[in-house]
């Protein structure tokens, strides 16, 4: 008699402390990246998406106007949240669906959504019927999952919208990202059969590893097509050697012909990618590269990001540091055609040991509405010439990092 488990069933090993999980989680989703050994274009983008840029708070009245049209399911993946006027808003409307019968499924990251959070959200949303999981609750027993954490912004709405990007629920991310306390972050909207299968796909993996029961068949609809854009939601793991993140980032960036302009809250590549970066403008790519300035919410990250400096600008990179308030967001423009928007910075954390994902889109549309946000921000950020020597001190720490991740690897 086999035990083989049939196709679309999760089997969790009951190792680490998880506890056995079997039984259908969804219907087998595209492939976004297919098998290192695969002729197959990495990551494969899937026709039939619409795609809209939500820049700064506009981000929380889109997800209003969203929890106000659910009629199955709200499914939300957070990293951090916190009371305030912006948790007020949303718990609202959350209230007013999951008392009108609406599936509620929400899952928060345990360390970066704690206090606050447990004292004064959860109890309103569960008085109201939603179901609330904690991603790797820390426990002593466990400490190495403590750098293990759910990193991603994942919201789908009936299994038919979803939002992604590098918002969480903070008064923070509210505002126009041009004032001291209202931070700089980019997000998309998502319409379309593939790209929300992965999503969806994405949530049902991060809610049953805690210990949540298997979504229902009707959160993954039949989806018509909805507009021209090829998209994909590309996904990786909390444990070191996440490499699908680094995979996509390279293959998108490698593409490149004429112009690579990336944004990036938390940036301390490693070597190669910055020979990556090099070796694109040496091939006459413009190569620009927008990070956070003086307000950053983790200062030895602001050490780290000047750390990489020296070797770029030395062969032609183009940096700028954002001024106004925190750069929060993580995205990418590639040529005329290619984007990138999600939680996934270039740093040694997102790239080895953190929950993440982020859509990669092929879609003009999309391409030119985020150059042009890219474009604006440069005109408040300052671009950078030189650095000072000592941050090459900086830089053995960093390399420090990346060594030790690729030796758990």
């Amino acid at each position: 008699m086999s035990h083989t488990p049939p196709r679309g069933t999760l089997v969790v090993e009951p190792r680490h402390g998880l506890q056995l999980v079997q039984g259908p989680v969804q219907p087998l989703v595209p492939t976004a990246l297919p098998a290192e050994d695969s002729p197959a274009p990495c990551p494969q983008l899937r026709p039939g998406h619409q795609v809209e840029l939500v820049c700064n708070g506009r981000i929380f009245e889109v997800i209003e106007q969203e929890i106000s049209r659910a009629r199955s399911s709200i499914h939300l993946c957070i990293y951090i949240w916190r009371p305030g006027k912006v948790s007020d808003r949303l718990v609202a409307a959350l209230e007013e669906r999951a008392r009108a019968g609406v599936a509620c499924r929400l899952l928060v990251d345990a360390v970066g959504s704690r206090g606050g959070f447990e004292k004064h959200v959860r109890p309103r949303l569960e008085r109201a019927g939603c179901e609330v999981r904690r991603f790797h609750p820390p426990r002593l027993r466990r400490f190495w999952r403590l750098l293990l954490r759910n990193h991603r912004k994942l919201l789908v709405i009936d299994g038919r919208v979803g939002l992604t990007g590098g918002w969480c629920i903070s008064d923070e991310w509210d505002g126009h990202g041009r004032k001291e306390y209202e931070w700089r972050d980019t997000n998309v909207r998502v319409l379309g059969p593939a790209a929300l299968a992965q999503m969806q796909a994405t949530f049902s993996e991060d809610w049953q590893h805690a210990d949540g029961e298997p979504l229902p068949p009707d959160s993954f609809p039949t989806l018509a097509p909805e507009g021209p854009a090829r998209a994909a939601f590309i996904q990786s793991r909390a444990r070191p050697g996440a490499e699908p993140a680094e995979r996509m980032l390279e293959e998108v960036f490698s593409a490149a012909r004429r112009r690579l302009w990336i944004s990036s809250g938390y940036f301390a590549i490693n070597d190669a990618f910055t020979r990556l970066l090099i070796g694109l403008r040496h091939a006459g790519v413009d190569v620009r590269v927008l990070v956070p300035g003086p307000i950053n919410d983790v200062p030895v990250a602001r050490a780290m990001q000047r750390s990489t400096y020296r070797s770029l600008l030395e062969h032609g990179v183009r940096l700028w540091e954002y001024q106004p308030t925190m750069m929060h967001a993580k995205t990418a423009v590639v040529d005329e055609g290619l984007s990138i928007v999600g939680s996934t910075n270039l740093d040694p954390f997102s790239l080895n040991v953190l929950q993440e994902g982020s859509l990669v889109v092929e879609d003009p549309a999309l391409n030119t509405a985020l150059a042009r946000a890219f474009l604006q921000d440069l005109d408040v950020s300052r671009e950078v010439h030189t650095t000072p020597w000592y941050y090459l001190l900086v830089s053995g720490v960093r390399r420090v990092l990346w060594w030790i991740f690729d030796l758990l690897d």
